[in-house]
């Protein structure tokens, strides 16, 4: 059998075969390598976290999570570590994890996976420190690509880019991001699509860009919100080229009965009780907020989107190794 066919799908792009599947796997393990010295230098502890939980381990949308029978209590596989992470927080300073996030992603085309790597830290600064220690990150892990020299030669046209990689990486408001995109029908309160993400870039000459202070109705509801607008919550997702969206970060709210206040009126919170789960899906995260509550910030890294940049490839398909949606034949 050919290596190739290990991860065959339906509608594999041509880029697939052997060789490919190896330099894929070659320049993901030199991101990861950088990205692990920068966080060991700056005293980050690794922690290995579950991947079968409750609700706690759902991103926004509980409707993508896998359910699993876990002795007879619904589980499901884990999409995120950041309560787990955020739990250790107080005691440790800087935590981080990496691992698979699992997604049950019906769609079917360049930018989906019903499971990739999520690099997640957690750790006591703000919102600022936060968005410096993503682009440290992101900064080394892109000069241990250049460094190492191991991008194939069918990528090499998008070295140059990765050469001028430098922080700080530029910030556009929500609003000021809707603005420029008026002529696209975007309007203030949406979320920002694909599309969008790579107009902002192009508008930006092609460079990476957080997007800061997203609306609180359509983020996670332990962001914190901002106190000069409350309806805006302290978060950014990072913008690279080639890939969208690659990173997803927010200060965290820490106070009890806010946090409480932001789960129950949240839409994550309809939807978790339309599947059949409710508020004690969160009773351990909540009551651990009563007695350690400390300000802190954290984010998710999406490790195939860094190497879809890397590698200047318009298909995440081509920058996973065993690349899973879908339409893969298991």
């Amino acid at each position: 059998m050919d290596f190739s066919e290990l991860t065959q799908t339906k509608n594999r792009p041509a880029i697939f075969t052997s060789k490919s599947l190896q330099d894929v796997a070659r320049v993901e393990s030199i991101l990861l390598k950088g990205a692990r010295h920068y966080l060991e230098d700056k005293g980050y502890i690794e922690v290995n976290v579950p991947h079968i939980t409750r609700a706690t381990g759902a991103c926004e949308n509980v409707y993508t999570l896998f359910g699993v029978d876990y002795f007879g209590e619904q589980a499901y596989l884990s999409q995120t570590g950041q309560l787990y992470l955020e739990a250790l927080t107080p005691f440790l300073s800087k935590v981080w994890c990496v691992g698979p996030s699992f997604r049950a992603e019906t769609r079917v085309d360049s930018r989906h996976l019903t499971e990739f790597s999520l690099l997640e830290l957690e750790f006591k600064g703000n919102f600022d420190q936060l968005l410096s220690e993503i682009e440290g990150i992101i900064c080394a892990m892109i000069e241990e690509i250049v460094r190492s020299d191991v991008i194939p030669e069918e990528f090499e046209q998008n070295m140059q880019r990765l050469r001028e990689v430098r922080a700080p990486f530029k910030r556009i408001p929500y609003t000021e991001a809707i603005e420029m995109l008026s002529e696209e029908g975007v309007h203030w309160g949406d979320d920002l699509q694909s599309r969008h993400e790579h107009l902002l870039v192009e508008m930006s000459g092609g460079k990476p860009i957080f997007i800061t202070r997203y609306p609180k109705a359509i983020k996670f509801f332990n962001m914190i919100e901002d106190e000069d607008d409350p309806r805006v919550v302290k978060s950014a997702d990072l913008i690279l080229p080639c890939s969208g969206e690659a990173a997803g970060a927010a200060e965290r709210e820490y106070r009890h009965d806010k946090l409480v206040e932001r789960l129950m009126s949240s839409t994550m919170m309809k939807m978790l009780i339309e599947k059949g789960g409710g508020p004690s899906d969160f009773d351990w995260y909540l009551e651990f907020y009563k007695r350690h509550g400390e300000p802190h910030s954290g984010c998710g890294i999406g490790v195939n989107r860094v190497t879809q940049f890397a590698l200047g490839s318009g298909d995440i398909r081509a920058a996973t190794v065993y690349p899973l949606n879908k339409e893969t034949l298991l």
